[in-house]
């Protein structure tokens, strides 16, 4: 590994205009609000959401996007850990952070905008056009660098274009964040799988002086037990892929997906608008301990997907010893996780242990390994799991001038995440290019927290509007999105319960003042 310099703690001021309020407010900021400290990216969570709130989804668009490449993107898949740790919900309930971003992006748009001046000589090679590479090239750019992505497919965008359904995230919102990150300079070639079309010497040889490698994971990992091998047992990337593509085929009788994670759920509703008539999830956890988030499990059950935690598949059966016919379980009585990471399993022995059913289709989705063997000429580092070794703190490899982001690297847990590792690996490759320590940038600012007993009994209670959404009817018919978007005076509303804690704390919850415009919101 790279020699390991010590973190150094470096305070972010914010230097930014007064977007909502008069100036008179600024001096009192100097504190993050939960939302804004709890996003990956550290996005100016109240200004954007004011801005939607006084009817300004163009302003609030601009504001995102001084932090964040990928809006359309961020508003449909985001985790919304903002939203966990929001202020509001000591009056009623979190506004809806990740929907109004995707009514920004949405509603905001604007014509694209000019090429950033270069200011650096320096040139960035980064491999792979996903989330973390592309906010990487974003950074970079921004910073005055050329920064050249390196595509293997013949359509930018990773997994968000290639793999992520349709009536999750669309792939034209994709294209048009993409579209938006190339206007401002970045150079995306597609079709060009380094370490076959070009090595990391080829690379340095054009004249890059520093090297990203943000693959992500490009292949899902097969289950080893008996049947693996039958006609009709597939595995989750090649099934969502061909279903991305409008290649996948209709499915009949009974599908059963292994795997409990946000992938697994992916499978499973888009087996359901294949035509099975049932679909069935398996996974090794119990359903408290599922790694897939709540509201996805919740959206797939309303589609009809059905959950069955605790099981183990032991084989996969057959009737004519050539197509899958079913699935032998065992049940698993606990699960934990060992010193790598790596899930682990106990199985309920004796009578009732067993559970055997039928299937018509299986399909794996127990996780995602990244290919990176054409690459390992420069002798990089690889972990347990077939990732590359990392500093988890500035993603540097063991290589210099070579960084690792995302999922390649085991820092990329959810789309959020591979952002922020392609901002933290932005951040490093700045330093290094600029002949500095590489060490990470850390916030230190206090964030607010506002009690129970601080909120005046003058605010109104409001309940968050929820998202409208096609029936679940109506949208197992199509592929199309089945989260429709909010509409203008929905997201005003919405957007109108924002507590703007940030600024509004110091009178409001500090000082017990009010100001008429806050209260031209709030009351």
């Amino acid at each position: 590994m790279a020699t390991v310099v010590p973190s150094v703690t470096i305070t972010r001021r914010l230097e930014m205009p007064a977007y909502i309020h008069v100036e008179r407010c600024w001096p009192e900021v100097d504190r993050l609000s939960p939302c804004e400290a709890a996003c990956p990216l550290h996005m100016d969570v109240p200004n954007y959401i004011i801005a939607i709130a006084k009817g300004n989804p163009k302003q609030a668009l601009d504001i995102i996007r001084e932090s964040n490449p990928l809006p359309s993107v961020y508003g449909r898949v985001c985790h919304h850990p903002c939203e966990a740790e929001y202020n509001r919900k000591v009056v009623d309930s979190a506004i809806a952070i990740e929907w109004l971003k995707r009514y920004a992006a949405d509603n905001g748009k604007s014509e694209k905008p000019a090429p950033v001046p270069r200011t650096r000589k320096e040139r960035v090679a980064i491999v792979g056009s996903g989330p973390a590479g592309l906010t990487a090239a974003y950074d970079l750019v921004r910073k005055g660098y050329g920064a050249t992505i390196f595509e293997a497919s013949s359509i930018p965008g990773s997994v968000l274009t290639s793999a992520i359904p349709e009536f999750i995230l669309p792939r034209e919102d994709v294209l048009s964040d993409i579209d938006y990150i190339k206007a401002l300079g970045v150079r995306i070639h597609t079709n060009v799988q380094v370490g076959e079309d070009i090595t990391f010497a080829g690379l340095r040889q054009q004249g890059y002086n520093a090297i990203l490698i943000a693959v992500g994971t490009q292949k899902s990992i097969q289950l080893r037990i008996p049947g693996a091998d039958l006609q009709g047992v597939t595995t989750a990337l090649p099934f969502l892929r061909d279903a991305k593509m409008g290649l996948a085929p209709p499915l009949r009788g009974k599908v059963w997906v292994i795997g409990g994670g946000g992938v697994a759920i992916d499978v499973a509703r888009t087996a359901v608008r294949l035509g099975a008539q049932e679909v069935h999830l398996a996974c090794l956890e119990s359903r408290r301990d599922m790694p897939a988030f709540d509201w996805e499990i919740e959206a797939a059950e309303r589609e009809g997907v059905r959950i069955h935690p605790s099981l183990a598949p032991q084989q996969f059966t057959s009737k004519d010893g050539i197509r899958a016919g079913g699935v032998n379980f065992k049940r698993v009585t606990s699960t934990w996780f060992d010193n790598e990471g790596r899930i682990q399993w106990a199985l309920m022995e004796g009578p009732g242990s067993d559970y055997a059913v039928d299937a018509d289709t299986v399909i794996v989705a127990i996780g995602q390994a990244p290919e990176i063997s054409e690459m390992l000429s420069d002798k990089l580092d690889i972990s347990k799991t077939g990732g590359l070794l990392v500093n988890k703190g500035t993603l540097e490899t063991n290589v210099p001038s070579i960084f690792a982001a995302g999922d390649v690297s085991s820092t990329g847990l959810t789309v959020t995440d591979s952002m922020m590792a392609g901002r933290r690996a932005a951040n490093s490759i700045d330093q290094y290019l600029s002949g500095m320590p590489i060490t990470e940038l850390t916030e230190t600012r206090d964030t607010i927290t506002i009690k129970p007993e601080q909120v005046p009994a003058y605010f109104i209670r409001k309940e968050r509007w929820d998202m409208p959404k096609l029936s679940p009817k109506e949208s197992l018919r199509v592929f199309k999105e089945a989260n429709l978007g909010y509409t203008d005076w929905q997201a005003i509303e919405e957007a109108r319960r924002c507590l703007n804690c940030r600024m509004c704390s110091n009178c409001i919850f500090e000082r017990g003042q009010l100001c008429f415009e806050t209260a031209s919101r709030l009351l």
